[in-house]
């Protein structure tokens, strides 16, 4: 119970710092934990945040609130939900999308990713061309769990069960696959930059 109240402290801590550098425009680069956004941002990559940004592009990766977390995903589609627009977020590495968003409620815009907490930035696979390539990627990846979980649906049990029960890791590891020269070429951006400074 102690650890489940501090870690809702720490929650709200990080929201109402995020909700300050949104009020301010701050930009701000941030580490991520989790596995949703591999391979294009693993254990050692640092994001640099445009908090209270105007402007989201389908591609861009968002900071957004989703129950008790802060979580860092991309923007696959856009819908309009009772009339008003909303973003439709997805973690790459994962199978299914996010609940919609409203605009208003994304802290922040992932506009550069780093290795490491010194190393040099690169915009590659959060904006541009390639954001919204990996974009159309992720979404056709999530189309295809989806159209497989329906399917499995009509299976008897257990096959059922042990079918939906693989669509994700499934998912996660072709999304892996697919998304991996994405990671390389970000790495490899990133240690021209580093040379470039040089």
């Amino acid at each position: 119970m102690i650890a489940e109240i501090d870690q809702r402290r720490l929650h709200q801590a990080r929201l109402a710092t995020f909700e300050d550098y949104r009020q301010r425009n701050a930009s701000a680069w941030v580490g991520p934990r989790g596995t949703s956004m591999r391979p294009l941002i693993g254990p050692d990559t640092w994001m640099q945040i445009e908090f209270g940004a105007a402007e989201i592009a389908v591609g861009d990766i968002i900071l957004f609130p989703l129950g008790d977390m802060l979580v860092a995903h991309r923007v696959v589609a856009r819908k309009l939900r009772q009339g008003r627009p909303s973003l439709v977020p997805k973690g790459d590495a994962e199978p299914y999308t996010d609940p919609l968003v409203a605009p208003d409620d994304v802290l922040g815009v992932v506009r550069s990713l780093r290795q490491g907490q010194h190393g040099a930035g690169s915009a590659l696979g959060s904006a541009g061309r390639s954001a919204k390539l990996i974009a159309k990627i992720s979404r056709t990846h999530g189309h295809a769990a989806a159209t497989l979980r329906r399917l499995a649906a009509i299976l008897p049990d257990p096959l059922r069960r042990v079918a939906l029960a693989a669509i994700p890791p499934f998912a996660r590891v072709v999304a892996r696959i697919t998304l991996a020269p994405f990671a390389w070429a970000t790495c490899l951006d990133t240690s021209i930059s580093k040379n470039e400074r040089r």
